[in-house]
């Protein structure tokens, strides 16, 4: 359920701070039609603060200083000056909800005037003999100055939000209806007076803020499940209470008996050996000629799925086996390069030849560089170029520029390999500058 405050004012400001800091989901993008339709089903809230008042001839204007009428014997004070703070919306979120709230006045029970309607709420013929106008009307004449004026329809958002207002403002509330512009279930205006009255309207505007965040917090909440019990039952929560916590103790004690006689009966059978006499017996059953007997194992023809298990195991389709590349099947080894003159790098192994899975080479100065096999000496017997990497010398090979270098593989699969068994393994490099770098390979 999302909620939308309309106001640019600091109480509606403030409102809106409240209701989030409260967990609601406040919207300010949102149109209204859309908030108080579903899938959303929330409601909308105006606040509006009443207008400035006209004031009369010989009264002073809001924003004037007003001077205190002199004590016989003392002079006017012309510095005194009343406060013109509005409901600010620091003062609203400083402190806790009670503090707030003790700020914002006494209970109407505490206040002269009488409020008749919704605990304190008059209604609009109520309020000191001046009738209430109609939306349409306050355009030209101005709104009751400081009272809370109520722009709504009877619905349960405005009897929750009237309800918690005021109990805690002791200003006079005027509920306009249905007068108003409003004429939704889900939607109310609220008008905060602006009387000039500091202290009056701060308190009246804090009211207005707590009000809104206490109603929506008692229509979101669920009733307790005694009240409900209660209002089922047609009586009060107290008396539907009893009744039913009497009959769970009558069957809670019925339980508890017959509980009681199961475990006291199950002890008993337990406790009592049980005396069975038994009868040995050693009964030796003839094999029938006609059954079969057990052969052994030799006796039957080796079968290909239960084989020694010494065999390699081999994924096929029917027709193809499925080869492993060998940097998969086999533990990868690795080597550095660092040389200034041809050098090997890694020993032959007799009926293996060696994969490469992945090879690094930088050098400092302008060279020409070549992978190669052979026996021998750096390989000086039976030289040839290791397949996938170039020719059996080094002009054959890499031409590298100053600072140079290559690198191939990322040791998940072969990128070349020996073409010869038992080969040894060797980096050839023209000129005598430095040479690093680094291989893995296996051995398969």
């Amino acid at each position: 359920m999302r909620i939308k405050i309309i106001g640019d004012n600091n109480c509606a400001r403030a409102t809106r701070h409240l209701l989030r800091k409260a967990g609601f989901a406040v919207t300010e993008f949102l149109p209204a039609d859309v908030v108080t339709q579903a899938p959303h089903s929330g409601y909308v809230i105006t606040i509006d603060l009443a207008p400035a008042p006209h004031p009369l001839h010989g009264e002073p204007v809001h924003g004037e200083a007003v001077q205190a009428e002199p004590v016989q014997g003392k002079p006017r004070d012309p510095a005194t000056k009343p406060d013109h703070s509005t409901p600010a919306y620091a003062e609203a979120t400083a402190g806790s909800p009670a503090a707030a709230l003790a700020k914002a006045g006494r209970h109407t029970a505490n206040h002269g005037e009488a409020l008749p309607l919704h605990g304190g709420a008059s209604s609009p013929t109520s309020t000191d003999g001046d009738a209430s106008l109609s939306v349409g009307a306050r355009h030209a004449v101005p709104l009751q100055h400081g009272r809370i004026h109520f722009d709504s329809v009877d619905s349960e958002l405005e009897a929750a939000i009237l309800r918690h207002v005021t109990q805690l403002t002791p200003a006079p509330v005027v509920v306009d209806r249905p007068g108003g512009v409003v004429h939704s279930e889900r939607e109310l205006r609220i008008v905060v007076p602006n009387s000039g009255d500091a202290k009056a309207d701060e308190a009246a505007a804090v009211a207005v803020e707590f009000g809104v965040l206490r109603g929506l917090l008692d229509l979101t909440s669920p009733p307790s499940l005694p009240k409900m019990r209660g209002a089922s039952a047609g009586l009060p929560a107290g008396a539907s209470g009893g009744s039913q916590s009497a009959k769970r103790k009558k069957w809670w004690g019925f339980l508890l008996w017959i509980a009681f006689t199961v475990f006291a009966l199950a002890g008993s059978l337990h406790a009592s050996p049980r005396r069975v006499a038994i009868k040995p017996e050693h009964v030796i059953e003839e094999r029938r000629t006609d059954r079969g007997s057990f052969l052994p194992a030799a006796a039957f023809p080796a079968q290909g799925q239960f084989a020694t298990g010494q065999a390699p195991m081999k994924i096929t389709d029917g027709t193809n086996n499925l080869v492993v590349d060998p940097c998969k099947g086999q533990t990868k080894l690795y080597v550095s390069i660092n040389q200034t003159a041809n050098a090997q790098l890694v020993a032959g192994t007799a009926s293996k030849k060696i994969y490469i899975c992945s090879i690094h080479v930088v050098v400092a100065v302008a060279t020409n560089a070549a992978l190669v096999e052979g026996t021998g000496t750096v390989c000086a017997t039976g030289t040839a170029g290791v397949g996938g990497f170039g020719g059996a010398t080094a002009a054959t090979g890499w031409n590298f520029a100053a600072n140079g270098g290559i690198a191939l593989g990322n040791g998940d699969a072969a990128v070349g390999a020996e073409g010869t068994s038992a080969d040894n393994l060797c980096l050839f490099n023209s000129g005598s500058g430095q040479v690093s770098g680094g291989i893995s390979y296996v051995v398969q």
